[in-house]
């Protein structure tokens, strides 16, 4: 982020200066009885589902949990936080941590220089956005476990996106909307600003640097559609076998999971690796038909217009124009 904004973000809050005063974190701040289940009411103003506040430091936050998704950007130095009393994890400058509904965490004494930026997103925030959730990316399966109105099943992710100018560019258009005042006008801004901002995460699975293991199945999974996008020549013999499973042990669970079966799964990752060559190379046809995993590039042919309604040709002059 640029200098003149992280100088904004650094800045002792009225929170934090109650802190150095000798002060704990008033938990009322965050729940109407000071319990330990941070509430959105107590967060946003006016009934908003979608809002941006910087991490309270000086003091420990208590062990908590939320109603809402909490995404957590490290903007410069380190924050510890404790994953439901066990997992401690790390987070450093250009690390995004998405939490899920019902995650605990307790926070460890952040620094002067320690910022960080929360960024809460209500459930029912995703109703009104253009936001695929048909996707089986790791970033879909864990939205889609956190929508519903049972919560999650207490998984995290840790994307490291530093040096990532677009993802890094979109983080800061949505905490300067939030500084200049969150009026209806910025609001629509902000919630197009954070569709393309998930669209990017849900793309890179390679930035992926782990996931909550408190649910073995679901980190099977998580594992598994990582590796699908960042390899589509991978197999799944091989995978199987790397997380000591039968190939059909992990077919079922995939299926379970995700609603769709291995073969399915690494189509969908072909095909989107295809569309990426198709709009931002020069690449010849044949050529991206090899490099997605199709060395019949008839087959290729035929599938790509199936599913998109235009040949890889076409396709190409439509979007480039």
């Amino acid at each position: 982020m640029r200098a003149e904004l992280i100088r904004r973000l650094s800045r002792i809050s009225a929170e934090e200066r109650e802190i150095l005063s000798g002060e704990d974190v008033d938990m009322t701040l965050y729940n109407r009885t000071g319990g330990t289940v941070l509430e959105p009411g107590r967060l946003l103003e006016g009934g908003r589902l979608f809002g941006i506040r910087t991490h309270t430091r000086f003091a420990p936050f208590p062990r908590h949990s939320h109603t809402y998704v909490e995404m957590v950007y490290e903007v410069t130095g380190s924050t510890r936080h404790i994953i439901d009393g066990a997992e401690t994890l790390e987070l450093r400058a250009g690390n995004l941590l998405l939490l899920g509904r019902g995650v605990e965490h307790e926070i460890m004494p952040a620094g002067k220089t320690d910022v960080a930026v929360n960024f809460i997103l209500v459930p029912a925030f995703f109703d009104s956005a253009a936001i695929s959730m048909g996707g089986s990316s790791a970033l879909s399966v864990f939205l889609k476990g956190n929508l519903g109105l049972t919560g999650g099943a207490g998984a995290y992710l840790v994307f490291d996106i530093s040096g990532d100018a677009a993802v890094e560019n979109l983080l800061e258009n949505l905490v300067i909307l939030e500084l200049e005042g969150a009026d209806s006008r910025r609001q629509e801004l902000q919630r197009a600003t954070l569709e393309l901002l998930l669209r990017h995460l849900s793309l890179r699975s390679d930035d992926l640097l782990l996931s909550g293991r408190r649910d073995r199945e679901q980190a099977v999974v998580l594992w598994t559609l990582s590796r699908i996008e960042s390899d589509v020549h991978c197999s799944l013999t091989d995978l199987a076998r790397e997380r000591s499973l039968t190939p059909s042990a992990l077919t079922r669970l995939l299926k379970r999971r995700t609603g769709c079966s291995f073969s399915q799964l690494l189509l969908t990752a072909r095909f989107n690796r295809a569309v990426t060559l198709l709009t931002e190379t020069d690449l010849s046809v044949a050529d991206i038909a090899v490099r997605v995993g199709y060395e019949n590039t008839a087959f290729f042919y035929r599938r790509f217009e199936q599913l998109y309604g235009y040949t890889p040709g076409e396709y190409r002059k439509r979007v480039k124009g």
